[in-house]
């Protein structure tokens, strides 16, 4: 009796909790994230289908099948410049600017950090009042990959996210109002990557496969589910990947559906040029994004270069991103 007298009691105070609950005031995309190294974000954020890279635990960590030693590795984006305003670009790219990922890879396995929301969002309103929110949100991503008897290869992410959010604001009659919340959450991700012959592959990423962020002060956020496939080739010094993207937010107006094409040429031992574009459903010329960069390889380390350009409510906006890595065979 005394049992299902603490059932009930519990059940009422979850359900008064919910009741006067809110929806955490994210963006759609604050979980998205950005091309983790430079090197992606020069080929354009195209990435589904490569059979060897070190952007595994985002793109495709099937991928990780393939890999061999140990490497670690550090990216930031040291600028970003617009005409926009920081809240249209906080709206627009809302992991910000600094240190956005570090990983460790050891042989099938990964461990990454990366920052997907580091922003602040500010509402002017005509008659004075305002409203302000900053969002904090980072991830911490255990991920592996195994070939299997069928020839193809699969992988499985573990995701723990956590983050605070700040919010303020002063209504029309000078009231003011504050509140600072934090939350954890996780998602799991499944892979493939699958050989097609002559050194094309085929990739598949299902992303938040079961995805939720648990705020204190807010609603419980279900992550959007993703679906992103390519088709990605190598010969040699060449690369060339094209894949499609399929988001499903659970609220907002952004652009759900993407393609993304980048091209790696190898010019020596030393030298590699990158560059790539990406573009909404509808092929429209504004929303393009074009990028390109440069990595150089000494022995075992590597130093990239990278920049992204396309336009925010009208107005320029660039980016650019450095990517340090270390790697042991």
């Amino acid at each position: 009796m005394n049992f299902k007298k603490i059932m009930i009691f519990s059940a009422a105070m979850f359900l008064s909790q919910n009741l006067f609950a809110r929806r955490a005031p994210t963006q759609p995309n604050s979980y998205d994230g950005i091309a983790p190294t430079a090197r992606a974000m020069a080929m354009g954020g195209a990435a589904a289908a490569q059979m060897i890279t070190k952007d595994a635990a985002y793109y495709n960590s099937a991928a990780l099948a393939f890999m061999s030693g140990a490497h670690a590795d550090i990216s930031a984006v040291i600028m970003r410049k617009s005409g926009a305003s920081p809240s249209e670009v906080a709206k627009i790219d809302p992991s910000g600017q600094g240190l956005t990922s570090a990983f460790l890879i050891k042989d099938n396995g990964a461990f990454m950090w990366q920052a997907l929301s580091d922003n602040t969002i500010k509402v002017q309103n005509p008659d004075g009042s305002w409203r302000q929110v900053e969002t904090y949100i980072n991830s911490l991503t255990f991920a592996s990959g195994q070939k299997n008897d069928y020839g193809f290869s699969v992988g499985l992410n573990m995701t723990y996210l956590y983050g605070k959010i700040g919010e303020s604001s002063v209504n029309s009659l000078g009231e003011p109002y504050s509140n600072i919340g934090s939350g954890n959450g996780f998602a799991l991700d499944l892979s493939f990557l699958v050989p097609m012959g002559y050194g094309t592959y085929f990739g598949l990423n299902l992303k938040n496969l079961a995805g939720f962020m648990f705020w204190n002060d807010y609603n419980i956020e279900q992550l959007p589910f993703t679906i992103r496939a390519g088709f990605g080739y190598v010969y040699k010094g060449l690369a060339f990947d094209i894949d499609w993207d399929r988001k499903f937010y659970r609220f907002g107006s952004l652009p759900e559906s993407a393609y993304y094409m980048g091209i790696e040429q190898s010019l020596s031992n030393f030298f590699v040029f990158r560059a790539g574009a990406s573009y909404d459903e509808n092929f429209d010329s504004d929303p393009i994004k074009y990028s390109y960069g440069l990595g150089f390889h000494i022995k075992g380390y590597e130093l990239s270069f990278a920049s992204e350009q396309y336009k925010i409510n009208d107005k320029d906006f660039s980016k650019y991103m450095i990517t340090f890595n270390a790697s042991v065979f």
